[in-house]
């Protein structure tokens, strides 16, 4: 009888390592996580490629933690969390799939929703595949999130290619390796489409000390935002969600354009708070009557690539009193903090029961107009400055040390002007994201500049 229990006993331990893996589990490979000798996935994590990947992935974890995500969550405790919408749900329409930023701001969302043009994708179970297969599908991942992790925002056309490359393809991998790098626990995934566009809907839950927490919804859908039929479903299903807090960053200047109007009023008409950087609604946009601003970090001039996107309002608006103070992390395609701006507009509840809201989907000319917006000083002009050498694309993330602490710069080759004898390649540094990068497909025509001069440059 004891041979018989022990035999029993043994099969039981073979059968719970053969077992499939779990979504937990696949998460908590794909993000480096150490997993149990229990887990049908604890072999594959001693293969070479796998611990590369491992290695690869935690050390730009810690230094994204360590720049920006720790001073993130800090900022947002002190000025978001007070505010009940923050609780309830959060729409951020123009990341993609970046979990991890709205997560730092908004770790008590209930309800979570993400939109991109990046398609859902999938996980297969990593014991499944091949070691080839294994090697590509992580590598492919590890450049996916690479410049996300040192920079806070993904850059489309360096993502989708990543991520048709490999067997772990679209954003639902990234979305698994970004909830377990934060420490939640995946509780269901079910793919959706409650308004004909392609979406993930996750559940998941976190333990935090601080307090008894509930389960928490992740919706990511791949839908266009410009004016259409895409459009107006989409927000008619985030509509019937209710109200709740927006966040906008590294949104390509696309929501001042009169092609994302429904977008636009959408956000204005149903957000108690808008927290964004200078890339989401134009700062008139936001009347004096119904929304508390208040303005962090500094204003500089959008890259040049956006450079006819510059707001003279906003720019009038750090010089006056609703300027709040600096911030210590950097924000969207400004990846430093020393020239990185923060918008935070909250409505006024007193003012917004006398002024009908009309709905993005309805005709404007049915509501109540809103009165006259308050005229905004007029800009001092400035002398013109010298022209800038024109950015280039570029496609890596680099920390470098300076003497004011670590930065993030980019670094690419760029060919010099042929001579007549061959010069050295120099790679171009520059302080800002990339020109070519946005976290949507709609991106601006290249500039028709020639490139910088190699001798402006500096090298890493």
């Amino acid at each position: 009888m004891f041979r018989f229990f022990v035999f029993l006993l043994f099969a039981g331990l073979s059968l719970s390592r053969c077992s499939a893996s779990s979504v937990q589990e696949q998460a908590e490979f794909l993000a480096g996580t150490p997993l149990p000798r229990t887990s049908s996935l604890a072999a594959l994590q001693n293969h070479s490629d796998y611990q590369l990947h491992q290695r690869e992935l935690q050390e730009q974890w810690a230094f994204c933690k360590r720049i920006r995500y720790e001073a993130m969550q800090l900022w947002g405790r002190e000025h978001l969390g007070h505010d009940p919408s923050t609780r309830g749900v959060v729409r951020y329409l123009f990341g993609g799939p970046d979990f991890l930023n709205a997560h730092a701001f908004f770790p008590d969302a209930r309800i979570m929703v993400l939109g991109g043009l990046e398609p859902v994708g999938e996980v297969p179970p990593p014991e499944t595949l091949t070691p080839g297969a294994m090697a590509v599908g992580l590598k492919s991942l590890r450049e996916a999130l690479h410049t996300s992790l040192f920079c806070g925002y993904f850059i489309t056309s360096e993502m989708k290619p990543q991520l048709l490359q490999g067997s772990f393809r679209g954003v639902l991998p990234v979305l698994f390796t970004e909830l377990a790098l934060t420490g939640n626990q995946i509780l269901s995934v079910e793919i959706v489409k409650p308004f004909g566009s392609p979406g993930v809907k996750i559940l998941y839950a976190r333990f935090d000390p601080r307090a008894d927490t509930q389960p928490q919804t992740l919706y990511y859908f791949q839908a266009d935002l410009s004016n259409g039929k895409e459009a107006k479903h989409f927000l008619e299903w985030l509509g019937s969600l209710g109200e709740g807090a927006s966040y906008l960053k590294a949104a390509s200047y696309l929501l001042p354009l009169p092609s994302f109007s429904q977008t636009r009023e959408f956000l204005l008409n149903t957000s108690s708070l808008i927290l964004q950087d200078d890339s989401g609604i134009p700062f008139s946009e936001f009347h004096p009557d119904l929304w508390k601003i208040q303005l962090f970090g500094v204003y500089v001039e959008p890259l040049e690539v956006f450079r006819l996107h510059r707001d003279p309002f906003l720019e009038t608006a750090y010089a006056g009193g609703d300027y709040a103070g600096p911030i210590p992390f950097g924000v969207g395609y400004h990846v430093n903090a020393r020239d990185a701006n923060l918008l935070l507009a909250t409505r006024l509840k007193a003012s917004t029961e006398a002024v009908a809201y009309p709905s993005v989907l309805s005709p404007m000319a049915a509501a109540t107009p809103l009165p006259s917006p308050t005229p905004r000083p007029t800009r001092t002009p400035r002398p013109p400055k010298k022209p800038k050498p024109t950015p280039v694309p570029i496609r890596k993330a680099l920390p470098v040390d300076s003497s004011e602490g670590v930065e993030i710069r980019k670094a690419l080759p760029v060919e010099t002007t042929p001579l007549e004898q061959p010069q050295p390649t120099l790679p171009a540094v520059m302080d800002q994201a990339p020109p070519s990068s946005t976290d949507r497909d709609h991106q601006p025509a290249s500039d028709p500049t020639p490139p910088p001069d190699p001798t402006t440059l500096e090298n890493l």
